[in-house]
């Protein structure tokens, strides 16, 4: 059973060469403990997302995050209106495709850059594993289309985690 920290270390293991990491390091880019991203990655490897070395699996990832997420993860608007990051078309992966205009999706964070409605991250160390790397907060925004989007934003983030992933 896949869990939402799995998610981010999976955001995190998409990155070029981050399958050499250390569970240690991968654990700290996740900001989980490195016996989370052990665990993480050993579920990933059951529900055939990971190879035996740590490769996501491109074919499966996209079609579990295509078909899959927005039922094992839907995102749910809080309705709280908060300090955040921006996620899904609002972050900055999606800022050239769409007009980013409302309420706009956030995670909260005290220190955010807007003013949103909050929405739950996958995991709540999402937000911390996003403002450490760009990569993976592009990653995790467009999870979070996949998860709650309407039908345009998520073929473009279909279409983006294909590209990341090719």
């Amino acid at each position: 059973m896949i869990k939402g920290q799995d998610l981010v270390v999976l955001s995190v293991l998409m990155e070029n060469g981050a399958d050499k990491f250390a569970y240690a390091e991968l654990g700290q880019l996740a900001h989980v403990s490195a016996s989370e991203a052990h665990a993480a990655v050993r579920r990933l490897k059951e529900s055939v997302l990971l190879n035996e070395g740590r490769r996501p699996i491109r074919r499966n990832v996209c079609e579990f995050f295509v078909h899959g997420l927005r039922y094992s993860f839907p995102m749910r608007p809080s309705g709280k209106r908060t300090r955040g990051i921006p996620t899904s078309y609002a972050a900055p992966v999606a800022t050239d495709a769409f007009a980013a205009t409302g309420l706009l999706p956030v995670w909260e964070c005290p220190n955010g850059t807007v003013f949103g409605q909050a929405v739950e991250p996958v995991y709540h160390t999402a937000p911390e594993a996003a403002r450490g790397n760009r990569g993976v907060y592009d990653r995790l925004a467009l999870i979070d289309m996949l998860r709650g989007g309407r039908t345009r934003e998520r073929l473009f983030a279909e279409h983006k985690l294909e590209e990341i992933l090719s």
